[in-house]
């Protein structure tokens, strides 16, 4: 999430354990406060928010197959892009796993690029009910 802002033009500050986020033309800062290495749920949502109230994504996103499922081992709803490997998120509700792992599309779109590997094209859908 963090390099997800800065790549957005957002400036960072940090106090204590706080990524304190700010940038001009947006009115919100943003205060993170990661947990075990995640940003919590609520603050994914705040910073889905803004990237989509001040259109900062820039391209729309791309249109990769979403499973999302009830884990009752995790306790959560599990949201899975079978086309990106690895590409998973979590949350409480259905909406909290899907937002948070659009955010991680792009974040595994952004990270394969900067390594230099491959990004698959969306085909659709891969699996029939």
């Amino acid at each position: 999430m963090v390099q997800l802002l800065k790549r957005l033009g957002f400036q960072e500050r940090i106090k204590g354990s706080h990524h304190i986020f700010f940038r001009d033309g947006v009115a919100e800062i943003l205060n993170l406060q990661p947990h075990s290495g995640k940003c919590k749920p609520y603050q994914v949502n705040q910073v889905r928010n803004v990237i989509i109230n001040y259109r900062l994504a820039g391209k729309p996103m791309p249109r990769y197959e979403i499973i999302i499922y009830w884990s009752q081992a995790d306790e959560a709803f599990i949201a899975e892009v079978p086309e990106l490997s690895g590409c998973a998120a979590d949350g409480k509700t259905y909406k909290e796993a899907l937002a948070n792992v659009e955010i991680n599309i792009q974040e595994w779109i952004e990270t394969a690029k900067e390594l230099g590997r491959p990004i698959p094209a969306p085909r659709g859908r891969l699996a029939f009910a």
